[in-house]
Formats: structure tokens, sequence, C-alpha cells
């Protein structure tokens, strides 16, 4: 499972002229409902199958559609599901990815992949990361209003025991004041609890700071908004090493370790709820502010075309209900790229939206309407 970043989303947009490319998506579960969801994946494959026979040999079916059979096949996997599931296909290459929001059930077949579907994970209208900072324990998740579910982290220190070496508890339980720290460093406590022992000003900060850099690499290309949780004094120590620039300013003031993965989406999510509302409602008066300049549109084969062009620095696509969504309710929801009317549409929007994110643009999967009688909007650079 990869993690979803701008610098996969350039992965996925890459042209493939002449080579067949499948994206499959589909809703899963948590907990119960594993087999139900493998029976639905299973079928997906299926129908993607009877269209790629068509212009494919069987030999070529059976290599593409691999990675899908067997990810049917582990088990395991499907017992670590989150609130969606999406995998992208090419000759020799794949891509999966366990997204914390629903998907439609939808197979498409083209020269190209479709990601309308991940929109707003992929603009930051929904996606976040949670950071919960503590010594025992540092938690990365990600996730959108629905839910989160932790990162697994190979290269960041997930205690101070990773970075500061163990020491003997030292028989004075309270935090000395500066002026008798002595020559070892003042002393600080930035424990949780009565068991936490001293630790030191440099001590604490080669630990964040060890975090910090670690979580610089691994969220290289990342541009989602993450909010903070911890006790003031850890948050405000981190916030001083801290290397990602997208950290709110807002934070959870409170103890990670108490709280479940639920609940600290539970408090993470209104934060991050109120600062994008706040900044589409911004981007959006901008749009209006902009009427008759020439430098908004909200014509699909213009919008399109500007997109196409690298000229759209924001754009603005329709998400409630989602221009895909409709192809759930088929007996067999697979789509052949170009050779169906009814999504023609689609694949304009979802071409538009990559083609603005690739360029460095914004883009906004949002249920508000921007431009009446229109499913999309755009402003452009010029």
């Amino acid at each position: 499972m990869h993690l979803l970043t701008r610098t996969e989303l350039t992965l996925l947009a890459e042209p493939a002229p002449g080579e067949p490319q499948v994206s499959l998506f589909m809703p899963t579960h948590r907990f119960e409902g594993v087999d139900a969801d493998r029976l639905r994946w299973k079928n997906l494959l299926t129908g993607i199958e009877r269209v790629l026979a068509d212009q494919l040999r069987r030999p070529q079916v059976d290599a593409l559609l691999a990675p899908a059979r067997e990810l049917l096949e582990d088990a395991e996997t499907w017992q670590h599901m989150s609130d969606g599931l999406a995998m992208f296909l090419r000759p020799d290459w794949h891509r999966t990815y366990r997204v914390p929001a629903p998907m439609p059930t939808l197979a498409t077949v083209g020269e190209r992949l479709v990601m309308g579907p991940l929109l707003r994970l992929l603009s930051g209208d929904e996606h976040f990361l949670v950071l919960a900072l503590s010594q025992r324990e540092i938690r990365l998740m990600e996730g959108s209003r629905h839910s989160v579910e932790e990162v697994r982290l190979s290269d960041v220190p997930t205690s101070l025991r990773d970075v500061v070496e163990p020491q003997e508890t030292r028989s004075d339980t309270m935090a000395r004041p500066a002026g008798n720290a002595g020559r070892g460093g003042r002393a600080v406590f930035y424990g949780h609890g009565a068991g936490d022992r001293h630790l030191k000003d440099d001590e604490v900060v080669r630990f964040l700071r060890a975090v910090s850099t670690g979580l610089e690499d691994a969220l290289s290309g990342v541009t989602s908004p993450m909010v903070l949780v911890g006790l003031p004094q850890l948050v405000g120590a981190y916030r001083e090493v801290n290397g990602y620039g997208h950290v709110l300013d807002e934070a959870v003031d409170h103890n990670p370790d108490q709280l479940s993965v639920e609940e600290l989406h539970e408090r993470a999510w209104p934060v991050v709820e109120r600062r994008l509302r706040e900044r589409r409602a911004g981007v959006i008066d901008h749009f209006h502010e902009l009427n008759g300049t020439g430098r908004v549109s909200s014509d699909l084969p213009t919008v399109a075309q500007a997109a196409a062009e690298g000229r759209v620095e924001t754009l603005f696509v329709q998400a409630d209900p989602w221009c895909w969504e409709g192809v759930s309710d088929d007996p067999e929801p697979v789509v052949r790229l170009g050779g169906d009317e009814r999504y023609a549409a689609c694949e304009d929007l979802d071409a538009a939206a990559v083609a603005t994110l690739s360029n460095g643009g914004q883009v906004h999967a949002t249920s508000q309407v921007v431009a009446p009688d229109s499913e999309v909007a755009a402003i452009f650079r010029y």
C-alpha cells in the first residue's frame, strides 16, 4: 500500500500511449464485511477482464490483472482495510491505496488512469494528517472527514527511547528550577504522568528533531494539513523544529496516549474542517471577484483546454454527487474510456483535475455551488 502524495500523482498521471491502463475503486470495511468485500472485488475483476479480452490476448490480460488477483487471495490484507480501496494497473506496474474515505464501485480501462474518486484526498479538501506527540509514542495518522488510520513509519523514531539512551530513574521526582540544573543543562518535565523521568532540553529537542527529519522524508510531496495533538510544552517544542510546511496553527491540547484512533479523529477533524472552510470560502470569493476579467470560466470545454495547457490556477469540481458514482448502480460497473457518452463529462472533469494538480494548481472538490448550472469552475493564471 502507498501513501497518496503529489509524487504519487505524478506517477499516476504519466502518459502511456498505446498501453492499457486499468483503474479500480471499491468501498471496503474496517471490521465486518471482509467476505463481501472480497466477493465485490472478484466481481469487479471479472467485469474488467471481459472488457480487456476484447482488446488483448489472454496472457496479456493475465499479466495486467495479476496484482489485483494476488490481492484477492491475500486474506491478511483484507483484514486491515480502511473505508475504500483504489488500485491502478499498467503493464509491469501497479499502485494500491487503502483510502480513508468511501469509494464508488468502479473499474475503467483506457489509455490513462482515472483519479476522480480520489479528488477530495488529492486536493486536500478532506485529506489531512494527525501527529500525536508524546515521549512514549509518536503516531502519524492520515484520514478524511470519515476516519483516520495510522501510517507505519520506518525511518521515524516512535518514542523517546529510540533517540535517548535509557537512564536509571532519578530519586528526585520533581523538575528542578533552571538555576539548579547544574552542568548537565536545564532540566524540564515534558512527561504525561508521575512515572515519567526528568528530561533535559537537548534530549527532548534531539528527539523531536529526529521525528521532524524522518517525517520530512516520509511526507515528501504531501501538502495535506497536519494537526498536532499533545500537551502544550511538547507541541510548542515540536513547532520550533518542525520542517513540514502545512502544520496548522491550532492544535489539540490533550495527552494523545489517552486517546484512541477514533477519539483522535473526533478531536482533530473539527480543527481541519474550520481551516478548510475558511480557505475554500476565500477562494470562492476570489472567483466571483474575477468575474468579467477573462480569468474565470465555468464552461467545461474551455476549462478542460486551459487545464491541458497548464493555465488553471484553481479548479472547482462539483463533488456531491460524485460524477463517477452513477457507475456503481450499473450491473457491471466497468467503463471503457472514450467509448461511453454517459461518462464523457466525467472523463473531461477527471482529466482537467489531474492536469491542474500536475501543473501545481489547486483543486477543490466541493459540494458548494460555485457557478450556477455548472459542475466545474476555474480561475486561470492568465
